[in-house]
C-alpha cells in the first residue's frame, strides 16, 4: 500500500471544490436578500426583485449538492473503506445529502424562474426548497458526527480534526430550531472550513499515513 490511493485525492479535490460553490450559494443567498419575508407571496416578490442573484445561488446550492454527492461516491472507492478503517456509512449519509442539497438548489432556481407568480407548484416548491436543504444540511453534520469515531482512532493529523467533527455535526442539526437562527452563518461557516481542511488533507494524502500505520500495527511480521 505504498502508492496513494487516487480516489482519495480526487475526494480531496471535489470537497474543496464543494467548500468553495458552497460560499458562493451562501453569500449570493445573502446578497439577495430574501430570507425571513412574513410570508409565501412576500418571498417571491423579494425574489423576483433580485431573481438572478437568487437563481445563482440555487444553482451553486444544486451543484454543490452534485459535488459533494461525487466526492462520497469517491469515497467508498477508497482502501481506507474497503478495508474498514472508516465506515461506509459516512460516504452514504453524505451522497443522501448531497442529493437532498441538489434537490434544494433545484427548487430555489424554480422560484427564481418563476416569481412572483403562485400557485400550487411554487409553493410545493418552496416547501421543498425549505425541507431538503435542513435535510441536507442535517445529514452532512451526522456523516461528521460518525466520522469523528474513526478519525480519533487512526490518530495523526485525523485525531487532530476528530474533535471539531464531532462538535460540528452537533452543532448543524440545530439547523432544525428556529430559535437558534442566529447561530447558523457560524455552523455554516465552520462547516465551509471543515469541507476545506478535510479536503485539503485527503488530497494531499495527510489522511493515510495514520491509516497506514494502523494497517501496519496489524500486519503479520
Amino acid at each position: 500500500m505504498s502508492e496513494r490511493d487516487s480516489a482519495a485525492r480526487i475526494a480531496g479535490s471535489l470537497l474543496v471544490l464543494t467548500a468553495l460553490i458552497t460560499a458562493v450559494s451562501a453569500v449570493t443567498r445573502v446578497s439577495a436578500d430574501t430570507d425571513f419575508q412574513p410570508s409565501l407571496q412576500d418571498t417571491l416578490d423579494a425574489v423576483s426583485l433580485q431573481s438572478g442573484l437568487y437563481g445563482l445561488g440555487g444553482a451553486a446550492r444544486l451543484l454543490s449538492g452534485v459535488t459533494l454527492g461525487a466526492a462520497a461516491w469517491c469515497l467508498l472507492r477508497t482502501w481506507i473503506i474497503r478495508l474498514r478503517l472508516g465506515s461506509p456509512l459516512i460516504p452514504a449519509l453524505s451522497v443522501v445529502s448531497g442529493v437532498f442539497t441538489a434537490v434544494s438548489g433545484l427548487c430555489a432556481v424554480i422560484l427564481a424562474v418563476a416569481a412572483p407568480e403562485t400557485n400550487p407548484l411554487i409553493e410545493f416548491s418552496a416547501l421543498i426548497r425549505w425541507l431538503s436543504g435542513k435535510i441536507g444540511f442535517a445529514i452532512a453534520g451526522l456523516a461528521l458526527a460518525v466520522a469523528s469515531r474513526f478519525q480519533w482512532r487512526a490518530g495523526g493529523a485525523l485525531r487532530f480534526i476528530a474533535p471539531a467533527s464531532g462538535m460540528l455535526g452537533l452543532a448543524m442539526q440545530f439547523i432544525w430550531i428556529d430559535s437558534a437562527t442566529v447561530a447558523h452563518p457560524i455552523v455554516g461557516a465552520a462547516f465551509f472550513l471543515w469541507l476545506l481542511a478535510f479536503g485539503s488533507m485527503l488530497f494531499t494524502g495527510r489522511t493515510e499515513e495514520p491509516l497506514r500505520r494502523m494497517v501496519d500495527s496489524h500486519s503479520p511480521t
